[in-house]
């Protein structure tokens, strides 16, 4: 008798109130947990993982032996009885010169060598066309209503096959090329070999996050079919006697699986030829080898002790800072993208003021805020308890503790030598905004001590000063600090290769101390936002505002209002927004895949000021609708 599945192990959702976000949740967790331990992810085959903005929940990643990207994208809910069934997308974009280009239909092939052709994979959501042009199969994610039973479904063509009916002609500088032949193949891509690469490897991750076997394997074929299409534009499908229409499924716990795989299969002719098997040695010579029969003991993995085998398994620690509106953020984008490409895998630890924290819910990975205060500040005993808690349960390459705009870097160095058992540390990277640098300066020590605890310095926002103005910025920045590299960036964007282990002979050593600038005053406290003289007050709005009065209430902000931030929601028309505001400066961009359903924006003022936020939320308040 199969052993019953264990969801809690692993996932919190409720498929009750939410099936659609349960089951997008589930299958994020899958993908997620897969990637935090190193060894796990490299044996089971992932090689690279990044979420996709959408609507929906989409994922591009990179798999063992395929050098191009796949894509997975959620369609909507499977309706089954007695159970709750996720439909998956799954897309194939093949690199630009790899040889299946040449099995893709003249309009994908195309695609493939276009300039924008990487920037649209990244964004692939976005693109309804890739998912058409690039669509290779289905994966159904279904656990059974009372969440003791959990299937994986995949189904795909033996081969997309695509038949040109009159046959392709180009028309160039008076010339005509025959591209392909009346009755010839425009597409013959092997789907159900490409979309079985993927189906291992996730199906992998669903048993090593289960922590046990799948009890039953299903594999069936039906008869396949082939697109014909014509001058026109008719398109139609007809029998291809050489083409099967391939269904696997994988089933963990008890439950009569052949009855919901006839539920679910997409072709509901009688199978060509159908297997079963409940282990490896019963199963069809191909599966007897799959690595989901034995992922489930990938878990004790964690039980060696590297320590005796001279490996140093502490993460190193980034510490990220820079004053409010610098560019934090952005440049974390870009550092997560840059190493999930190289297959490792970053935890971050963030440090929200105000009652809601924001940035947790701009960024696509695992994130533990600390918010309502600093972590270089009043909370800073949780920094302690926020690091021992990701290195409980992952085992990441870094660890990025991007601090609030308003923490001083330097109050963090009693704590961090309590941590050297857990953590190494790396280098301490400040953010400094070259629009605003003089005010910030000028008006708030914090600023300039967080370019004192600096060991990279990134100068960014570049685009939006003169050449004269940036050469000024490097001088000054070197006068400040003297020893720390400057890089130069446009929206946070910097090859991170130029700052992790930046400092030479780090090798050798093994790690680093965090910088700690002449004249320090050893343990005796730093300066603090409040000492600094800044408020930070969060404002909840419980409904949508009308945008054009809601940008003319920011227009007239009180001056005091140095940063505000957070995500709102418009009735002109109805759309998710999210709002930036630096110093008289604000964009409002649209989110469609905002996580939160929290409408709020959070302001940071000066103090001196005392009916600054009153004012602020005055105007902001009557753009409600």
């Amino acid at each position: 008798m199969a052993q019953d599945v264990n969801l809690s192990l692993f996932f919190k959702g409720n498929f009750d109130e939410d099936p659609d976000a349960a089951l997008q949740a589930l299958m994020r967790a899958v993908l997620i947990r897969s990637q935090f331990l190193p060894t796990v992810r490299h044996v089971i085959g992932w090689r690279g993982l990044k979420q996709s903005s959408g609507a929906v929940e989409g994922w591009t990643s990179k798999i063992r032996d395929y050098p191009g990207v796949f894509g997975l994208v959620f369609m909507g809910i499977e309706p089954t009885p007695g159970w709750t069934g996720g439909l998956f997308g799954l897309c194939y974009f093949p690199d630009s010169a790899e040889a299946l280009v040449e099995r893709c239909s003249l309009r994908a092939a195309a695609f493939t060598q276009s300039g924008d052709y990487r920037h649209c994979i990244r964004n692939f959501l976005q693109h309804p066309e890739m998912i058409e042009l690039f669509g290779i199969g289905s994966l159904l994610l279904c656990v059974r209503d009372d969440q003791r039973a959990l299937a994986l479904v995949m189904q795909g063509l033996s081969s997309q096959r695509t038949v040109a009916q009159e046959g392709v002609r180009l028309t160039q500088d008076g010339q005509v090329f025959q591209l392909i032949e009346p009755g010839g193949v425009d597409q013959d891509f092997p789907a159900f070999e490409t979309a079985s690469a993927f189906f291992d490897v996730l199906a992998a991750s669903v048993s090593f996050n289960l922590e046990q076997p799948p009890g039953c394997l299903i594999d069936r074929r039906y008869p396949g079919t082939q697109v014909v299409y014509d001058r026109s534009g008719c398109v139609s499908s007809q029998d291809a006697p050489d083409l099967w229409d391939g269904l696997v499924a994988l089933g963990y716990g008890e439950e009569d699986f052949n009855a919901l795989c006839s539920a679910v299969s997409a072709t509901k002719t009688d199978p060509i030829s159908e297997a079963r098997a409940n282990r490896p040695e019963e199963a069809p010579r191909d599966y007897q080898d799959k690595l989901w029969w034995h992922a489930h003991q990938l878990k004790d993995s964690k039980s060696i002790d590297k320590k005796i085998l001279g490996v140093d398994e502490r993460p190193p620690l980034i510490i990220l800072t820079g004053f409010l509106g610098s560019g934090k953020t952005s440049f974390l984008q870009h550092f997560i993208e840059h190493q999930t490409q190289r297959s490792r895998y970053v935890a971050v630890i963030q440090n929200e003021i105000g009652e809601v924290g924001l940035d947790g819910k701009l960024l696509d990975y695992t994130v533990t805020e600390i918010d309502e205060g600093c972590v270089c500040c009043s909370l800073i005993g949780n920094l302690t308890r926020a690091i021992h808690g990701i290195l409980e349960g992952f085992s990441p390459d870094y660890v990025i503790l991007e601090t609030s705009g308003l923490a001083n870097p330097l109050n963090l160095l009693d704590e961090m030598a309590g941590l050297e058992d857990r953590i190494r540390f790396d280098c301490t990277v400040t953010v400094v905004d070259a629009l605003n640098f003089d005010k910030a300066l000028a008006d708030y020590r914090i600023a300039l001590d967080q370019i004192r605890a600096a060991d990279v310095l990134i100068l960014n926002k570049c685009d939006l000063v003169t050449d004269s103005r940036r050469r000024f910025l490097r001088q000054r920045l070197g006068e400040i600090k003297p020893n720390a590299p400057i890089l130069e960036a446009t929206q946070g964007d910097v090859n991170p290769a130029l700052i992790v282990d930046v400092e030479e002979g780090a090798a050798e050593a093994g790690e680093r101390r965090p910088s700690i600038p002449t004249g320090s005053t050893g343990g005796a406290p730093r300066q603090t936002h409040f000492q600094d003289g800044l408020w930070s007050r969060s404002l909840k709005f419980a409904g949508p505002v009308h945008r054009g009065r809601f940008l003319e209430a920011v227009e007239l902000l009180p001056r005091s209002i140095f940063r505000a931030k957070g995500i709102i929601e418009t009735s002109d028309p109805p759309q998710t927004m999210l709002f930036q505001y630096v110093a008289g400066r604000y964009d409002l961009s649209a989110l469609p895949d905002a996580r939160t359903r929290d409408r709020f924006l959070t302001l940071i003022g000066k103090a001196d000021d005392t009916g600054g936020f009153e004012r602020a939320e005055q105007l902001l308040r009557a753009a409600e609708t």
